[in-house]
């Protein structure tokens, strides 16, 4: 979906199609004879958008760009070789394409949004987890528990790296602004933290989501310019007396009680920083949406894109207003991205080696990317100091449930466009499968064979030190990259065992690496 954008009195505005209207703050850089675009001095924190879907199930040769890109390789090992390449997209009548379902129309996929879009192959999580949410963002043990594997890592919960980065200093060094340290959209359970985040203690807790995109809007707008709240005691100090006297001299209270009264203590500190937040944003003049994505429940194509596309639009003042540098938005399944009245998890995700419902999944997943992740991209590829885009200091995200296999975990498929302000490189079809290796290679039974390769934790490792956050800050359970490191059986055994052989092998141990090819 294009947005416009409009040159008024040297002052720029952004026209979203919801009804939001956004002016964008005052950039110092333009009021001076420094070129900053050349600078190398000039920094912007970056700020991360991460769109899930659920199933999977697209065949490899629809989802992934042709393996003749990857011209450059990089001996990761003696005995494996990881490839690169450059994107070079073709045209079919009107649309952009990079691979059948990473096409759109070329008025949007331009040659400069190819350029600054990576795609991954060959990320993998090595157990059978079947149905989930948690994967996408670190938490494994929020899984359905089908099979053996997924209820074992059940017991080993981990917040998701989204809140990782919301709490930590080296994310948000400064919160004089931030409104929302994360914004969570959508109501499947995909973001996780402690219930007591500021200690890191007590139990790992689902991050409720919002399906009201105008709710979010209200929480992380603030006004150009008004009336200052008045200056009054923090609502904690009326609290605290109370709370120190029970907690610490109440010789019956249980350590569990404890930690509900931390808890309730953290949560309105929290509360009262928000409400103060927002003195050193500048939003310049922003329009209440005129529409709400709760009004659209997916129940035609366009209406599912117009429901995503109103969480982008809002996520997207939030990164321009410095409210928040933090947007995940999860949507159930793509099946309202195409017609289809039947039962889309058994017709077409559990048939996906047929046909038919691999041509469905592929028509879904292509109009998704159209749609709702590309357009996120087109609203953020703006400029913000010269020669530089809100997108270019961002890093939006699409990840699937699962691989080829529906409910597979092999090459869990990632989409991305922007540098997060310049740490990674972009433009690149990225292969890090052990190609050629008859151990690493492993037949679904359609789709043609697939291949392992590295693992997904380092991924999300990678995504941290993309957002600055550095290792000694997400290794907090003694294992490298992210997520529990467990290795499984379950379709996991002989020819697999000579490839991640055991969680202190190299490809555990090294994954907080950054990934091949993509450090700048």
């Amino acid at each position: 979906m294009a947005k416009r954008v409009i040159d008024i009195t040297r002052r720029q505005f952004l026209v979203g199609a919801g009804g939001v209207t956004v002016g964008l703050p005052i950039l110092p850089s333009l009021l001076t004879k420094t070129a900053y675009g050349a600078d190398p001095t000039y920094t912007r924190s970056p700020r991360l958008y991460w769109l899930t879907s659920e199933h999977g199930g697209a065949f490899e040769s629809s989802m992934f760009p042709s393996p003749s890109l990857l011209t450059q390789s990089q001996n990761l090992y003696s005995d494996h070789t990881v490839r690169a390449g450059t994107l070079v997209p073709t045209t079919a009548g009107s649309d952009t394409v990079v691979s059948p379902i990473l096409r759109a129309n070329s008025s949007v996929f331009t040659p400069s949004l190819v350029a600054k879009m990576n795609v991954l192959w060959g990320l993998d999580v090595p157990f059978y987890i079947a149905h989930n949410t948690g994967l996408h963002l670190g938490n494994y043990a929020r899984n359905d528990g089908n099979g053996d594997e997924g209820k074992a890592v059940q017991a080993f919960p981990r917040p998701t790296i989204d809140q990782i980065m919301a709490w930590s200093p080296s994310f948000y060094p400064d919160l004089g602004s931030v409104r929302e340290r994360s914004m969570i959209f959508g109501s499947r359970p995909v973001s996780f933290n402690y219930s007591n985040p500021d200690t890191k203690s007590g139990s790992i807790d689902n991050v409720r989501g919002e399906t009201s995109s105008l709710a979010v809007f209200k929480s992380i707008f603030v006004p150009a310019s008004g009336t200052a709240m008045p200056s009054r005691p923090p609502i904690v100090d009326h609290v605290l007396e109370s709370y120190n006297r029970l907690r610490n001299g109440n010789s019956r209270l249980s350590a569990g009680d404890k930690q509900r009264l931390d808890d309730h203590i953290a949560r309105i500190a929290e509360l009262e920083r928000k409400l103060t937040a927002g003195s050193s944003a500048s939003c310049g003049n922003v329009t209440q949406p005129a529409d709400d994505a709760n009004e659209h429940q997916g129940n035609t194509p366009a209406d599912a894109g117009k429901q995503i596309s109103l969480y982008n639009q809002v996520a997207s003042v939030a990164f321009m207003c410095g409210t928040s540098r933090i947007a995940v938005v999860c949507y159930p399944d793509t099946a309202r991205y195409v017609s289809y009245g039947g039962d889309w998890h058994q017709e077409v995700a559990h048939q996906w080696q047929n046909d038919d419902p691999q041509s469905k999944l592929v028509a879904s997943y292509q109009s998704f990317f159209e749609t709702s992740f590309l357009d996120m991209a087109a609203q953020l590829d703006v400029e913000e100091a010269p020669g530089v885009t809100y997108l270019d200091n961002s890093l939006c995200v699409w990840t699937q449930e699962s691989g080829m296999e529906t409910h597979g975990s092999v090459s869990i498929p990632v989409v991305t466009f922007g540098s997060a302000a310049g740490f990674l490189e972009t433009g690149l079809l990225c292969d890090y499968r052990r190609t050629g290796n008859e151990a690493s290679q492993y037949d679904p039974g359609a789709g043609g064979t697939q291949v392992l390769g590295l693992l997904y934790a380092q991924w999300l490792g990678t995504v941290l030190q993309a957002m600055r956050v550095p290792p000694s800050e997400f290794e907090l359970w003694g294992s490298k990259g992210y997520g529990y490191p467990y290795l499984g059986s379950v379709d996991w055994g002989p020819p697999f065992t000579p490839h991640y052989t055991s969680t202190t092998s190299r490809y555990f141990t090294d994954a907080s690496n950054i990934l091949p090819f993509l450090a700048a």
